[in-house]
């Protein structure tokens, strides 16, 4: 039976791995308080935050847990984490130097110069005013078009814009793909994705994660699925689970229907249409008032 130890000062910057389960994170799905809170139950240990899981991982029959959120909700918190000057994304397109090297200019020199052309011609300054008050659901509203704008997918970063899948997902969906679907050093196998039906099979066929936790559902779906996995969860736990405050939130005091108009959603809609299907997310119009 399983119990929550003192210990509370934890670094930030790892992911989860235990004798019996590992949590591969995906970012702003709640995963920094996971993985506390899974450190507190089972030990293990934290190694390097949104990593790929490794080939050794999966030779030792552990589980595998990942998280997922609501898609109109992921960006609105991604966009308001960068209101607040943290996240990836935001350092990333708000940085005024752009490195050239690494570009692919052995392996394929034309892409590699339109690739260079877009990092010269990037607008630094545009990406700071959309992120200049968490308040603007107009500036909101520039960002998210922005994100799913393909002359601007080089700027976010993480090898996005490189992919033909960028064409046809966003980020989200190329995240939960990259970490829940692909094991280190296979990135490659994403390269063949360019059409949705190709993306459908893909998750279908090579996602390797056992349990989702709903970022909505938190608590309940991360005690089930210790429960699914064989392992009792003690009263104090559970009471520990229930109640423990998230971390890593945003300074963001609205809901998604304030950001949202019937076009931001619409585009939110047909990008992360995987994500939707799978997971049976419905756009804030369609949610009760």
């Amino acid at each position: 039976m399983l119990g929550f130890s003192n210990a509370r000062n934890m670094r930030e910057d790892w992911m989860f791995i235990s004798p019996k389960i590992v949590y591969v994170e995906l970012h702003k799905t709640g995963c920094t308080h996971i993985r506390n809170l899974l450190k507190q139950l089972l030990g293990g240990e934290f190694v390097g935050k949104h990593n790929q899981a490794t080939a050794d991982l999966f030779r030792e029959g552990r589980f595998f847990l990942g998280s997922i959120r609501d898609p109109w909700e992921w960006y609105t918190s991604l966009w308001a984490y960068g209101c607040d000057s943290k996240g990836a994304v935001f350092h990333e397109v708000t940085k005024n130097k752009q490195s050239i090297r690494g570009l692919g200019w052995k392996t394929n020199p034309l892409a590699a110069t339109h690739r260079m052309i877009s990092l010269i011609s990037r607008d630094p300054q545009k990406w700071r005013n959309t992120y200049a008050d968490v308040n603007d659901a107009s500036a909101f509203r520039t960002w998210l078009k922005m994100m799913h704008d393909p002359r601007h997918f080089l700027d976010i970063g993480e090898g996005y814009g490189a992919l033909p899948m960028s064409r046809l997902a966003g980020l989200l969906t190329f995240r939960y793909i990259k970490l829940h679907c692909t094991k280190e050093h296979e990135q490659d196998s994403l390269r063949g994705i360019s059409s949705y039906p190709e993306l459908k099979e893909f998750e279908q066929s090579q996602c390797f994660i056992d349990r989702f936790i709903k970022n909505e559902e938190l608590a309940h779906d991360l005690i089930q699925s210790l429960r699914d996995f064989g392992i009792t969860v003690s009263n104090g736990a559970e009471s520990e689970i229930r109640s423990r405050p998230k971390t890593n939130t945003s300074s963001r005091n609205h809901g998604p229907e304030y950001y949202y108009d019937s076009d931001s959603e619409g585009l939110v809609a047909e990008r992360e249409r995987l994500i939707i299907e799978k997971f049976g997310y419905s756009g804030p119009s369609q949610r009760p008032r």
